[in-house]
């Protein structure tokens, strides 16, 4: 059984990583593992707005050997349109992101309900790309479509 106080006491002589693996790009069959709305400001504060944060998990074994983990997460950031009242603005050209997520998971039905949390377990295929920054690589969704 885990003891916290015997952790915290615990030594190790071996030395940590210090970067992940990145996902290799490609495409991928992914569950959306968690759907999370966050703030954000830009750098120099002029702007801000919320954004849609889904972590895809990929269900590939050669990405899990490749990467050397159980579990591969990406994350896809979708910024959103929103209204004064704080709801989605659903006017044409705007959310496309979200449309296009929607659509990929079977959601973007007219008449039919749709809330962001509806996204969370939903299959479908994404395409994983990579971003640098300075040493730095990181993966990325860049695209999503239906599995079928």
């Amino acid at each position: 059984m885990f003891n916290p106080d015997t952790f915290l006491q615990g030594t190790v002589t071996e030395s940590n990583d210090t970067k992940k693996i990145p996902c290799p790009p490609g495409e991928y069959f992914a569950i959306a593992e968690k759907v999370e709305a966050r703030p954000w400001q830009s750098k120099d504060g002029t702007k801000s707005g919320v954004a849609l944060d889904i972590t895809w998990t990929i269900d590939d074994a050669n990405v899990k050997e490749v990467t050397a983990r159980d579990t591969v997460q990406v994350r896809q950031g979708i910024m959103l349109d929103l209204l004064d009242n704080g709801f989605l603005d659903m006017g044409k050209g705007k959310n496309i992101g979200l449309g296009r997520v929607r659509e990929a998971t079977g959601l973007n039905a007219p008449g039919q309900p749709f809330s962001p949390a509806m996204i969370q377990g939903r299959m479908a295929k994404v395409t994983v790309s990579h971003r640098v920054d300075g040493e730095d690589i990181f993966d990325e969704i860049k695209k999503v479509a239906a599995t079928s």
